[in-house]
């Protein structure tokens, strides 16, 4: 920086239009701020203002001088000519011509609000309403745009300002929320009170989920997890409970510690796709999901421990052991064994009937059924024995229908027999 230079800062001021600060600044970021007042600096001072220039002044990167470019561009704040040279958009002109068009004399159209009385009384009590009776002329403009350009009723430009004012976004000169918020409404389609009735009722829907899944995670939502949140509620059409009963669900009943937004959403478009929006209809969707879960695994299970080819009668038993009984395989395999000890062949059937018979006498796990079958077999021991050293005269003293074809001794012997397989069926292995 040479002598002059250096004179020149110190005496110079550099001039910031209030255009600039009511309408653009609170759009802008502080690298784009910075840009601009370095450009408004150096106009005319410096020469040439281009990327590589700014990068060095302010040092910032190129690629993000070109961002912030980028962005004071699409503002309308700054123009880059052919070769490369950046050229600010003088902003004040730029508005003055706006409101020379505007006048009669210029020979161009009237802006509406001087040829529809509705419009008229519209920005009269917009002007009394929100402005105290003292509207700048960049509001009324805005308002004729919004009713002749974007095709807004009187209505819903009315609520426009009430929720600008509402959330404190309405500002004397700054236009500019006003406007993000009209194109915001335009992009979803309003025009009537009824179309804003229906966006404004879809925003609580968002808001409400917003604030039911912000407490089950216990932190503030991005705008990442916002835009999940929209596309759940606008498109799948949830009702807002569903995300929220969804994570407990995952975190509680799968046991997943960490749950994320991308796992949320393959769920809720599974459950969208099967034509479910509310709480209820997830819950029953879910245990019927898990029922068939069971009754598949019980299914695969069986058809490996029988060794069978299941039927029709087979794999209704198995559905009943799946989801009413809620028999747990190791049990139903205990049960299997308990029976291939003394039966060839064994049926789901006869397996069925010995598990029936330990659901009644209270049994419910391996162990109990284990206990069940040694304490049957003692008893069964203990009744053989008693039978086995009863007198014989005493069980039966005369058999009159037999006594044509067989003895008594015949008899006692064919029971002996009988009592000695049952003696050894019996016994420990």
């Amino acid at each position: 920086m040479t002598a002059d230079d250096r004179e020149k800062l110190l005496l110079s001021d550099t001039l910031v239009p209030d255009l600039f600060i009511t309408q653009y600044m609170s759009s802008l970021t502080a690298s784009s701020i910075r840009i601009y007042l370095m450009l408004l600096m150096n106009r005319g001072s410096f020469g040439k203002m281009d990327v590589k220039t700014i990068s060095k002044k302010l040092g910032f990167t190129q690629a993000e001088v070109e961002e912030q470019l980028f962005y004071l561009t699409s503002a309308g704040l700054l123009e880059q000519s052919e070769d490369g040279t950046l050229l600010l958009v003088d902003i004040k002109a730029r508005e003055v011509d706006r409101y020379i068009d505007s006048k009669e004399n210029s020979g161009l159209e009237m802006p509406p609000q001087h040829r529809d009385p509705a419009t008229t009384r519209l920005s009269a009590s917009i002007a009394d309403t929100f402005f105290a009776g003292h509207m700048g002329y960049i509001w009324y403009r805005f308002i004729d745009e919004s009713s002749s350009v974007f095709k807004l009723d009187q209505n819903v430009i009315y609520a426009l300002f009430t929720n600008l004012q509402e959330r404190r976004k309405l500002f004397g000169k700054n236009t500019r929320p006003a406007e993000e918020l009209r194109e915001k409404w335009c992009n979803r389609g309003v025009h009537s009170e009824k179309d804003l009735e229906k966006v404004l009722g879809e925003d609580r829907k968002v808001e409400e989920c917003r604030d039911s899944l912000g407490k089950k995670r216990r932190k503030a939502l991005d705008d990442v997890d916002l835009e999940y949140i929209r596309t759940w509620m606008l498109t799948y059409k949830m009702e807002p409970d569903v995300p929220a009963f969804l994570y407990t669900y995952l975190r509680k009943d799968k046991d997943i510690e960490k749950v994320s937004m991308k796992q949320m959403d393959e769920i809720l478009q599974e459950w969208f796709s099967h034509n479910i929006h509310t709480v209820d209809e997830a819950k029953n969707y879910e245990l019927k999901k898990q029922a068939a879960d069971r009754t598949q695994a019980m299914t695969t299970f069986c058809g490996e421990l029988f060794r069978k080819r299941l039927d029709g009668p087979d794999l209704k038993i198995i559905e009943k052991w799946a989801n009413t009984d809620c028999w747990e395989e190791p049990i139903v395999r205990f049960a299997y064994e308990t029976l291939h000890k003394f039966m060839g062949t064994i049926t789901l059937s006869a397996v069925d009937e010995r598990l029936q018979l330990w659901k009644e006498n209270g049994v419910a796990s391996v162990t109990k059924a284990k206990q069940f079958e040694a304490e049957q077999k003692r008893k069964n021991k203990e009744a053989y024995q008693e039978r086995k050293y009863a007198s014989p005269a005493g069980a039966s003293p005369d058999v009159t229908y037999m006594e044509n074809e067989y003895t008594r001794e015949h008899l006692d012997s064919r029971e002996r027999e009988s009592m000695d397989v049952l003696d050894a069926l019996l016994k420990d292995e």
